[in-house]
């Protein structure tokens, strides 16, 4: 192999690595460097000793792992409980409700915060965590369906036939726990780093906070501290929550490498449930009603004037409110797909070569998850102290341009939040494939990049999509490093979390529906060009 062929392939590895270390371990090796080296450059761990030091971070820790603790356990009620109801049984219309067990992940916790504060009174803990439940029970439904389909049904039938109904019920669940159980351990990571949600109920009128909300409060009023401690408060006090995710998604990923992935299964039996078919529909009516119906009524409400108290609710004011959206915050929608459209092609683009390494060691999946066990709002920070900081500001920018107040900033850095899904999707694609491809395409005689080109990757092309579709309906959601980048202010979801301050719920109530076709678009596209079925993209 000659020294070019030798670049060639081993460029996008470098480049991948290169990204990781720009928007991964710089911003996170910058806040940590702050906690122990003083503005006079002297080595000290006093801030250290604020860790859980006061009653009202150890009551915020408290609140945000009893939200967590209480929304998994919501999240796998309705998620596991719509995948086994759906899957493998014969509720009515269960075919068609399967892959709607996702649709929540369509839609921003935000909005479906703001669809029950319109009905309800929203400032109770129950109904937080009704809500974060309902928001992240798709991980519980995608993977425990994906736990169901890689069971293979002739064990079940022998379980069934030797031990009984009971027994092979119970068989089954077992089989499938690796990927329940990793399914409520990334709800409950995300539920304990969310602030969006917890934050907007607390302008509702909740009296109560999280600890990601004491992060960012102590963010926000750092300029007001005096002492080396005051002002890395927000790094230190986030430390108990990072160590808590870290351990939650060691164990999911040990999980899920259980699972067995040989392709040669023969699909479950259908479970009949007789008499039950129709009160088991119940269960996935509510889940779908929580996190898909309400927010969509009642943004359709608000675009057809239900907050306007002078005029009534009719199909001219919906109209009005399309054409106020789209004149007054259209460039907000625009701005907010093309970050979802960058995002998604720099995540696959950066995904694909480290999920070619992970794949062989296993080491790079357990690494992988680092941006999703800090809180969103730390992660910004970080990426905040490095690309706003004096030296890159004076130095860097004068040349390349203000990188921080440009929307590219906000894509890196939801690719660079969202990487684990990139990696962990295509290391679990690759391994799939048969172990003498890659002996085959060497003896082929092409060269590295004929191989990856003409081989590899169009192996890798549904599950790539699958990857870009998933990080582009992430980034139209997501709320809390829009909040901490100055960039973020111009996406939908930061317009739509300032309603509540600054009221124009009809036009807000037209853009978040202007947003939630678009977020369904890929989807759609996808079943109506290939054919293939939502669930098998999952």
């Amino acid at each position: 192999m000659s020294r070019t062929q030798r670049l060639v392939r081993h460029l996008p590895w470098a480049l991948a690595a290169g990204f990781c270390v720009a928007f991964v371990l710089l911003p996170l090796g910058i806040v940590f460097a702050q906690t122990v080296v003083t503005p006079d450059g002297e080595l000290s761990l006093s801030a250290w000793g604020q860790v859980l030091a006061t009653d009202v971070d150890r009551l915020q820790m408290r609140r945000s792992l009893e939200l967590g603790c209480v929304a998994t356990v919501l999240a796998f009620l309705f998620g596991f409980g719509h995948a086994w109801l759906t899957v493998r049984t014969d509720v009515p219309a269960g075919r068609w409700l399967a892959p709607l067990g996702v649709a929540p992940l369509v839609i921003p916790p935000i909005l479906v915060a703001m669809g029950f504060t319109d009905l309800v009174i929203a400032s109770g803990f129950w109904l937080c965590a009704l809500l974060l439940g309902v928001s992240y029970a798709p991980f519980v439904a995608v993977l425990t369906a994906r736990g169901l389909r890689a069971v293979d049904g002739r064990q079940y039938e022998a379980a069934l036939v030797a031990r009984g109904r009971g027994s092979a019920e119970r068989w089954l669940f077992r089989a499938a726990l690796p990927e329940i159980a990793a399914g409520c351990l990334f709800a409950f990571v995300f539920v304990v780093s969310e602030h969006g949600v917890p934050e907007f109920l607390t302008v509702k009128g909740k009296t109560w906070h999280t600890y990601a909300e004491g992060v960012y409060s102590r963010w926000i009023r750092r300029a007001m501290g005096v002492s080396h401690e005051d002002l890395v408060s927000p790094f230190v006090t986030a430390v108990p929550l990072v160590l808590i995710i870290l351990v939650a998604l060691w164990v999911a990923l040990r999980l899920r490498a259980r699972t067995d992935l040989r392709t040669d299964k023969r699909p479950l039996p259908v479970r009949s449930l007789r008499g039950w078919r129709w009160p088991a529909l119940l269960l996935p009516i509510t889940y779908l009603t929580c996190g898909v119906g309400v927010p969509v009524v009642v943004m359709a409400r608000w675009a057809a004037g239900s907050t306007n108290a002078r005029i009534p609710m009719s199909l001219d004011v919906l109209r009005a409110s399309f054409r106020g959206a789209i004149e007054h915050a259209g460039d907000y929608l625009t701005n907010t797909l093309l970050l979802g459209a960058a995002t998604a092609v720099l995540l696959v683009a950066v995904s694909v070569p480290l999920a070619r390494l992970a794949a062989r060691r296993a080491w790079i999946e357990y690494a992988s998850v680092l941006p999703i066990a800090v809180p969103a709002v730390l992660f910004g920070i970080g990426i905040v102290l490095v690309y706003n900081s004096r030296w890159v500001t004076g130095t860097v920018y004068p040349v390349t341009g203000d990188f921080y107040d440009s929307s590219a900033i906000v894509a890196c850095a939801y690719a660079a939040r969202f990487l684990p899904f990139g990696i962990l999707t295509l290391s679990h694609t690759i391994r799939r494939q048969p172990r003498g491809l890659e002996d085959a395409a060497r003896l082929s005689g092409r060269g590295p990049v004929a191989r990856a080109l003409g081989i590899h990757l169009p192996l890798l092309v549904p599950a790539m999509w699958s990857v870009a579709v998933l990080a582009f309906i992430l980034a139209l959601r997501e709320l809390d490093l829009a909040v901490v980048l100055l960039a973020g202010n111009d996406t939908v979801v930061r317009y739509l979390s300032n309603i509540v301050h600054f009221g124009g719920e009809d036009a807000g109530g037209a853009m978040a529906l202007m947003l939630l076709f678009a977020a369904m678009l890929p989807l759609a596209l996808t079943w109506l060009v290939t054919g293939r079925k939502i669930r098998e993209l999952s």
